[in-house]
């Protein structure tokens, strides 16, 4: 892993030449500060403020533009770390202008300014320095910027967990009004979700307004939101024999009316907005065409394909599946040192929405499909490099490993998931 990983180093030193105007940026809210450099390491020029206008930006780009007509420099490779969001205006300009950007990891500058600094002291032009070094000895990242519908999905992703989260809250907070309230609620419906109980706290959220309305209008009431008259009648009788029995506060007052009304208009409104982000993603995927090949793996729907394609970006740039499995995080981490032979976990140093999908995706697939059942049930069976048997845990980051596979597999070869071996490949 080594050997390759310095492959790839020294592959992308070479890139470098002599007329390649490497430049260091440290990003900042309000603005940046910036480094250039040659290929032996020369400092040219520091600016500790460029700033994020347009102002900023022309100046940045009147800079870059004068060293490059001054010193003989046609091309511009930049290096940044990702800092938050604030990186992403100004590598969209630098992209816009021709220019190519990188990524520079956190971890790398902060060991390579203890090396390049007797103390670890720390200034945003030390820093672009320091990162001007780090990209001009190759030990950038081979991240590509995504723009377009992978960019569009991406964003539509987030969004969507920042919401799914939000919606998670809102529901732990209306079981605990529930809990004072009329705890014997949780019990008859199934979810904070079901359109009964919505239709039960709107209009009667209280145990002595349920027994005040009675049996027949609280059916026709749950019939109407659920549609399913058939079962309205039972869970009417049960809420209402409920009522009668509640342990619940008995002193209800205006603020506890509104607070039960806040809430699940809270869970209403969340549970829509997760609704239209997935009909949005859904529609970026037919321009797509790779997304065909992912949804035809057992365990991947709508939501996880989104995920997949969103957070990977276009799958053509990663040229083999390890790149993938490093990029989400799933790659070996050892910790061995002399006779001592330590545990071998996953880095978890990629994209972490990425690697949470695959687990569940690996979860699905178990049960979806006899391929990646067997494969689990094997791992499950095998022994670690102590001769103990893999936890459950550690088996499905394995099936995930496998999933990661089969997908770049079929991205790369075009074709549909199938347990048995293409023609092609059995006549080979």
């Amino acid at each position: 892993m080594h050997g390759k990983d310095n492959s790839k180093q020294i592959t992308r030193r070479q890139r470098i030449k002599k007329t390649t105007l490497v430049i260091g940026l440290d990003i900042g809210c309000e603005f940046n500060a910036m480094c250039l450099m040659n290929q032996e390491g020369e400092v040219l020029g520091t600016y500790p403020r460029i700033y994020n206008s347009r102002k900023g930006f022309d100046y940045f780009h009147q800079v870059v533009e004068e060293t490059k007509a001054k010193k003989g420099f046609r091309s511009v490779l930049i290096g940044l770390e990702p800092t938050g969001h604030y990186w992403r205006k100004i590598a969209s300009f630098a992209q816009e202008k021709g220019y190519e950007v990188r990524f520079v990891r956190t971890t790398a500058l902060r060991h390579q300014r203890e090396l390049d600094e007797s103390s670890s002291a720390k200034s945003d032009v030390r820093d672009a320095v320091t990162i001007a070094n780090i990209t001009r000895e190759g030990k950038y990242l081979d991240t590509v910027i995504e723009d377009g519908v992978f960019r569009q999905l991406r964003t539509l992703v987030h969004v969507r967990e920042r919401i799914q989260r939000y919606n998670t809250g809102c529901k732990h907070a209306l079981k605990a009004v529930l809990e004072d309230d009329f705890p014997e609620l949780k019990g008859i419906f199934w979810s904070m979700k079901s359109k009964g109980l919505w239709a039960v706290l709107e209009h009667c959220p209280f145990p002595e307004q349920v027994v005040r309305m009675g049996i027949e209008k609280l059916t026709e009431l749950i019939a109407q939101s659920t549609r399913r008259r058939k079962k309205a009648q039972d869970k009417a009788m049960q809420v209402v024999q409920a009522a009668r029995e509640s342990i619940g506060l008995k002193s209800i007052g205006i603020a506890d009316r509104y607070r039960v009304k806040m809430y699940l208009q809270e869970v209403k409104d969340s549970e829509e907005q997760l609704k239209d982000l997935e009909a949005r993603m859904k529609g970026l995927l037919p321009e797509i065409p790779s997304a065909r090949y992912l949804l035809s793996v057992p365990g991947i729907g709508i939501l996880s394909c989104a995920v997949l394609l969103g957070e990977l970006g276009n799958p053509s740039h990663f040229r083999s599946p390890k790149q993938i499995i490093k990029y989400a995080g799933y790659d070996p981490q050892e910790n061995d040192s002399g006779q001592r032979i330590g545990r071998r976990v996953i880095s978890k140093k990629g994209r972490w929405l990425l690697r949470k999908y695959l687990y569940f995706m690996s979860m699905r697939a178990i049960h979806r499909s006899s391929f990646f059942r067997e494969y689990y049930q094997r791992k499950v069976q095998s022994c670690n490099r102590w001769g103990q048997p893999l936890s459950k845990k550690e088996a499905l980051c394995a099936v995930a490993i496998k999933l990661i596979k089969v997908i770049f597999a079929l991205l790369r070869d075009r074709r549909i998931f199938s347990i048995q071996a293409p023609q092609w490949a059995l006549a080979a």
